[in-house]
């Protein structure tokens, strides 16, 4: 079965060609041709503007589709991750989500052990499935409206949305080296926010951060291990305080974030929880999984094992 057909097969592709600069459109055939190879009948969708890839996963979840594949970016598996939900509840547990990562960070495939391009198929017949966490983030949007989203890698109140940001415009695709030369800008004009941290309902606690991060997996910014401990399937959240430092000293560190040894700075706050809440003198920006969605305080809940994935084996 090939294109797009009004009986919804067992397998869906949602594909954004633009990701990876418009390196997932020109793999898509070949991704096809892989599909073809490995008997899968299935129908598949173009985005054609931001989030009507939800809309598209949302329709092909209701029609009978049992594995939804995203074909693209870390921002493409988001947006096919919150078509698996409405009004707070899972279209239909039984659908597994897969990822054909071909994107400029591709962070969350790179948490779970899952190849780049076309490659990523075959773990449709020779992975297995896992049920990972999800987050739940409610926040105010871009245009200071109530917004509710998921998301399945990181979540950042504060930097790591000028980081996402910039390293796509320094390079298109993105890669190590545009978000590196990405961070060494921010880290220049860290811009701290103020304002207070509760973790798990405790006591609010101040902070000046330049970023919190509450990651479900260990790696964001093409490649950044600023949670090295994380584990996808644990039900509990890393949460990282980065202090306002001088400048100097947050660039000095920078190579530490890769090396995964920046939880071994003294100034530098680590907790693991399932509720955290960040209140913020309103200019933070907060990021999901590699892209802005608003600004302000926000607060993120943990699922335990709220979706199946497609992952490579251990």
């Amino acid at each position: 079965m090939d294109g797009r057909h009004t009986t919804t097969a067992p397998f869906f592709f949602i594909v954004n060609p633009a990701a990876g600069a418009g390196r997932a459109g020109r793999l898509w055939p070949s991704v096809r041709d892989r599909a073809r190879r490995l008997g899968l009948a299935y129908e598949y969708e173009i985005t054609q503007a931001p989030l009507t890839a939800t809309s598209f996963v949302r329709q092909a979840i209701r029609a009978g589709a049992e594995v939804v594949i995203a074909v693209g970016g870390d921002g493409t598996i988001n947006e096919a991750l919150n078509g698996f939900f409405l009004d707070g509840e899972r279209l239909r547990p039984g659908a597994s989500l897969a990822i054909v990562p071909i994107g400029s960070s591709s962070d969350a495939a790179r948490s779970l052990g899952i190849p780049s391009g076309p490659a990523a198929l075959d773990l449709l017949v020779h992975g297995r499935i896992a049920r990972v966490d999800v987050g739940f983030a409610t926040f105010s949007d871009e245009a200071g409206r109530p917004t509710a989203r998921y998301f399945i890698n990181n979540a950042d109140v504060g930097i790591g949305g000028r980081i996402a940001a910039g390293g796509r415009r320094l390079k298109p695709g993105g890669g190590l080296a545009a978000f590196f030369l990405a961070s060494v800008a921010a880290l220049r004009d860290p811009r701290p926010w103020e304002g207070t941290l509760t973790v798990d309902g405790a006591d609010p606690e101040p902070v000046r951060a330049i970023s919190v991060v509450v990651a479900l997996g260990p790696y964001t910014g093409a490649g950044m291990r600023v949670a090295p401990g994380a584990k996808m399937d644990d039900g509990l959240f890393d949460v990282v305080t980065l202090p306002d430092l001088p400048r100097l000293e947050l660039l000095w560190n920078l190579p530490r974030v890769y090396a995964g040894t920046l939880l071994s700075h003294g100034k530098v706050r680590h907790s693991r929880a399932q509720v955290v809440r960040a209140d913020t003198d309103g200019g933070a920006l907060i990021e999901l999984d590699g892209e802005v969605v608003g600004a302000g305080g926000a607060e993120f809940r943990i699922l335990p094992g709220a979706i199946q994935l497609s992952v490579g084996t251990p």
